[in-house]
């Protein structure tokens, strides 16, 4: 997959970007103008972010901490969706963020997602092709031996299925 190189771009301005977020959030949680319910949206996308308990754990490099980003940042779009547009960008402004930047941050961790997931599946099926055929030639070579000493195996399990006498009594 020469072709598909990672989204280096995206990533890193989205990275830069991260500091003025937490500014956001903290300033768009204090806001009277926000509902309750909103409020308590990004209260909760803060907690995600920290809780150790995710739907992608953060033990997985990259992909446990987009997930958070992607819960952060759609909590972050859901409070600003309830603000007057001139209150969002005040607020926007303020930290040095704008709109565009919020989609293509988020456009940014779907398309981040993708190139992780494409990236896993080749490497799968690399290991799959290479493991199948060492898998296949270790068990042609564990069948041929079986099959050499197969023989007298058999033979030996045989002769102790049989009695020792032919009534069957010992």
């Amino acid at each position: 997959m020469a072709d598909d190189p990672f989204p280096s771009e995206p990533f890193a301005a989205m990275l830069r970007r991260l500091p003025r977020y937490a500014r956001l959030a903290w300033a768009v949680g204090r806001d009277p103008a926000v509902s309750r319910a909103r409020r308590a949206a990004v209260l909760g996308g803060a907690a995600y972010l920290v809780s150790p308990i995710d739907l992608v754990p953060g033990v997985i490099p990259v992909l446990g901490q987009l997930d958070d980003l992607f819960v952060v940042l759609t909590t972050l779009r859901l409070a600003l969706d309830g603000l007057s547009p001139a209150r969002r960008h005040a607020h926007m402004a303020a930290v040095g963020l704008s709109d565009g930047d919020l989609a293509a941050d988020v456009r940014a961790i779907g398309t981040i997602t993708a190139w992780l997931l494409r990236r896993a599946v080749l490497i799968g099926a690399r290991v799959a092709v290479v493991g199948g055929r060492a898998l296949g030639h270790g068990a042609m070579r564990v069948g041929r031996a079986a099959g050499r000493a197969g023989g007298g195996v058999g033979r030996a399990v045989a002769r102790r299925r049989q009695p020792a006498h032919p009534d069957g009594m010992a």
